[in-house]
């Protein structure tokens, strides 16, 4: 036996065969509704949860950004190695000269 028809039979008891038809399309009425706001706040909650297009297209363009960054950051280091080195280089080269000659 379902449920709505056990309520029926409960009203239908204490309150008449009209009134319990009428009290328990009233209930499944409002069950309906209770759903329906349930499922309404839970997708509510979580579309706050979950990140959307425009949250992931922004977190990209910042990450983009940020590896530029990096990669200029790693090319001005390179290049100031590089200088370090070039000049490491030819001070070896002229302490070999002043060595060999003197």
């Amino acid at each position: 036996m379902s449920k709505v028809l056990e309520i029926y039979k409960i009203f239908e008891k204490h309150f008449g065969e009209e009134e319990a038809k009428t009290l328990t399309e009233a209930v499944e009425e409002l069950v309906k509704e209770q759903s329906l706001n349930l499922k309404t706040n839970l997708k509510e909650a979580l579309k706050e949860e979950l990140a959307t297009k425009q949250d992931l297209q922004v977190l990209e363009s910042k990450l983009t950004a940020e590896i530029q960054k990096t990669k200029n950051d790693l090319l001005k280091w390179l290049i100031v190695l590089f200088i370090g080195q070039a000049t490491f280089i030819v001070g070896l080269g002229f302490t070999l000269i002043k060595a060999l000659r003197g």
